[in-house]
């Protein structure tokens, strides 16, 4: 019996192009004040264009607040 070949699954550059302008990445960056207090940047940028969608900053942010910022992002 022959094996009939399996057809090609896409590779992971052609699901990132047709993806791109679906994908975003967020992190957390701290900075430290003149004042020697700490502040916390939570930034989400854009993988299609390469630029930020929403930045915000905050002393002490909890789980709720990010979870609010990540709604003003993608309302």
């Amino acid at each position: 019996m022959v094996r009939q070949p399996k057809p090609s699954s896409q590779t992971w550059r052609t699901f990132l192009i047709n993806h791109t302008k679906d994908l975003v990445c967020a992190d957390f960056s701290v900075a430290p004040t003149v004042f020697f207090k700490v502040l916390f940047a939570f930034v989400i940028l854009s993988h299609d264009h390469r630029r930020p969608v929403h930045v915000a900053v905050a002393e002490h942010p909890t789980a709720e607040w990010t979870a609010r910022q990540r709604l003003e992002a993608f309302p």
